[in-house]
């Protein structure tokens, strides 16, 4: 009788293991941004041990991972460079189909609003988004190799002329630009107008040329047009001012200008720049 006590008792223990098994419903996985893109044009985001998130040599700063499940918001994650899994998010996601939306950028003052699927930062600056559509199950390999896209356009300015002495600031004012991204599409969201962009001029810069300004747009695949004014000041007085107009805006590509700003005359200029597409080129 103790014999066949001690066989129901390890069978029912074996039983209950299996329907531990069974009832997990979960599971981690690791998402992991791939680096594989040294010497290639095509891929222009990496993560590495080393630098973290970076692009183009410029480091990312916020990294955001949204979990859906049949349109509804299950989790969210935001990581910075400060987190020690950076760059290598982990979820817990339940069995079945989910829809992750991968956004990184290095904006300045990101804020998000998750009930109408946005962030918003007070100056764009390159951000990259990845969408993936993923069916969880027990077979589903714990890490998981993604390749995030920019979704930015870029805006630079090469100053032809010598800076002259007094120049604190350059102030960069898009008739339209967007600083705003809809993370479930990774499309821009909501233009503003006639922004003020400041880029600060330190005394080290003055009396030398060809320096550039260089600023960012969010932008869809689409091709869109803006007017842009640039203007050097030390904040009373203006030493130099131009208008460019129909600026051709694109994502993943740079509208490249270069002309003089505090002298007549205009001199033209090509240049290039490998990890985006190849850029729109005018000036003033």
């Amino acid at each position: 009788m103790k014999k066949l006590s001690f066989i129901l008792a390890a069978a029912m223990i074996m039983l209950a293991a299996c329907n531990k098994q069974t009832d997990n419903t979960d599971k981690r996985l690791t998402f992991v941004i791939s680096n594989e893109w040294e010497g290639s044009d095509t891929i222009p985001f990496r993560a590495c041990t080393d630098d973290g998130l970076s692009a183009n040599g410029s480091a990312m700063t916020d990294l955001w991972v949204f979990d859906y499940v049949d349109d509804d918001l299950q989790q969210q994650l935001h990581q910075t460079p400060t987190d020690s899994d950076w760059g290598t998010p982990s979820m817990t996601l339940t069995y079945g189909t989910h829809h992750l939306y991968f956004v990184a950028s290095r904006g300045n003052s990101p804020s998000l609003d998750t009930d109408d699927h946005i962030i918003s930062w007070t100056k764009a600056s390159d951000t990259f988004f990845y969408h993936l559509s993923l069916t969880v199950n027990p077979s589903t390999p714990d890490s998981q190799p993604l390749t995030l896209l920019r979704v930015c356009g870029k805006l630079k300015m090469t100053l032809n002329d010598a800076i002259p002495s007094g120049v604190t600031s350059f102030v960069i004012t898009p008739h339209t630009w967007y600083t705003s991204l809809d993370y479930l599409t990774g499309n821009p969201s909501a233009p503003v107008t006639d922004q003020n962009i400041t880029v600060s001029c330190p005394s080290s810069m003055w009396g030398l040329s060809g320096q550039f300004l260089t600023i960012y747009s969010l932008s869809s695949t689409t091709e869109w047009t803006t007017d842009v004014t640039l203007t050097a000041t030390d904040g009373s007085n203006t030493y130099g001012q131009a208008t460019l107009s129909n600026v051709p805006m694109l994502r993943n590509r740079s509208s490249e200008y270069s002309g003089n700003l505090f002298t007549f005359g205009s001199e033209f200029t090509l240049s290039l720049n490998d990890s985006w597409d190849d850029p729109y080129n005018g000036g003033w």
